[in-house]
């Protein structure tokens, strides 16, 4: 049986968890999750200071016992799985270098015959003298970087990864086919499988529900490419039809990123604006709450809100980017529109008048496919075994 190594990071931690429930089973796995002062406060994870930790932690010491037992059951059969605590802010230092140094120590006890990416991160970089003669497996959640969101030094770790892949994992078909259509020259493999709903989500839904409702619910990192401004003008134009409705927005900001404090001035009876980090139960609160969750993206590769949204068991208006058309069965249990203010302000208002979201609800598969983690796990299995 072959041996795995399967690195990933706090911010795919939704994700990731359901693509190992399909291979743990099938492979030696052991799992390594990256945390930084970066991802320290990310969905799952919520740890105030690094300092305290070891490099290679044991999960509890990091979650919590109550959080950890909420995970545990998606790493039973697993052979072990830690924490990669690194402390320094800078992914490019003496001090991240000599981690990955331990760190290749440690990897090297486990005698692995594969190791899969779930996604680049920089710090890894650092690993390679590990790696360079092992097989790599990379999961790019991303095909290219996001509207307003590119960065050289992700350019760096692409530039060194790409050339010692045996194989590329997506969550897409659209994004296998764009990252084709991007690196023409690569003879690599290209495999795509399909996420899952985050299931993790339901342990944290309450019985309670927040106090307030008739509200439509953006929620996620907030960024260009995530379309606030086209759900913020086109604000009026719903309130005209629907005046009584509400909107808030959920996420913190990324890339400078800035919401402009005159439009919440502007509306402040009908738009809210929580920026700062809000714990898991807090969240599945307010996605039970709402009306219908929104997605008025530019652009996209997959979306872990919908996933999450799904989970939950509401709808999502997304517009039609990305992969948004293979995860959306268009007005049976979401709903397609195109990316500008009148065709997205348009949908909301019919759905609202329509009072189709309520139906649509009931369509939604929310738990995990076993046909869909078997097609998943056929696939990464022959990624592992194809030379």
């Amino acid at each position: 049986m072959l041996t795995v190594v399967y690195y990933t990071s706090t911010n795919f931690l939704e994700s990731c968890i359901e693509t190992i429930q399909c291979i743990k089973n099938e492979v030696n796995l052991h799992v390594l999750i990256e945390i930084t002062n970066h991802s320290k406060k990310s969905t799952i994870v919520n740890v105030e200071n690094l300092n305290k930790y070891q490099l290679i932690e044991n999960p509890e010491n990091i979650l919590g016992n109550t959080e950890w037992k909420m995970l545990e059951p998606y790493f039973k059969e697993t052979s072990s799985i830690h924490f990669v605590v690194h402390k320094n802010k800078r992914s490019y230092s003496f001090q991240t270098l000599y981690a990955n140094y331990k760190l290749g120590k440690y990897l090297k006890k486990l005698n692995f015959d594969i190791i899969h990416f779930d996604t680049i991160s920089n710090r890894s970089i650092g690993l390679y003298p590990i790696f360079k003669n092992k097989k790599v497996i990379i999961t790019l959640h991303d095909h290219a970087p996001h509207s307003g969101e590119n960065s050289w030094k992700e350019n760096i770790a692409n530039f060194i990864f790409y050339k010692v892949s045996k194989g590329f994992i997506f969550y897409s078909k659209y994004s296998k086919n764009q990252f084709l259509k991007t690196n023409k020259k690569l003879s690599t493999p290209l495999y795509d499988i399909k996420l899952q709903p985050y299931s993790y989500y339901q342990k944290n839904i309450s019985k309670v529900k927040i106090d307030k409702n008739n509200f439509i619910l953006f929620f996620g990192r907030l960024s260009y490419y995530k379309g606030i401004d086209i759900l913020i003008e086109s604000i009026p134009l719903i309130l005209k039809n629907n005046p009584t409705i509400k909107f808030i927005i959920i996420g913190r900001s990324v890339y400078n990123y800035v919401i402009d404090k005159n439009i919440l001035k502007k509306y402040k009876n009908n738009l809210t604006v929580v920026s700062e980090y809000m714990p898991n139960d807090q969240l599945v609160n307010y996605i039970k709450s709402c009306e219908f969750i929104v997605c008025p993206y530019r652009d996209a590769s997959q979306s872990g809100v919908l996933m999450t949204a799904k989970a939950i068991g509401k709808i999502v208006i997304a517009t039609n980017v990305g992969s948004f058309k293979e995860y959306i069965n268009n007005e049976f249990d979401g709903i397609i529109c195109e990316p500008t203010i009148n065709s997205f302000s348009y949908n909301v208002n019919e759905t609202l008048k329509s009072l189709s979201y309520k139906i649509f609800e009931k369509n939604i598969n929310k738990e995990y496919s076993n046909k869909d983690g078997e097609s998943n796990s056929a696939t990464i299995l022959k990624a592992y075994n194809t030379i």
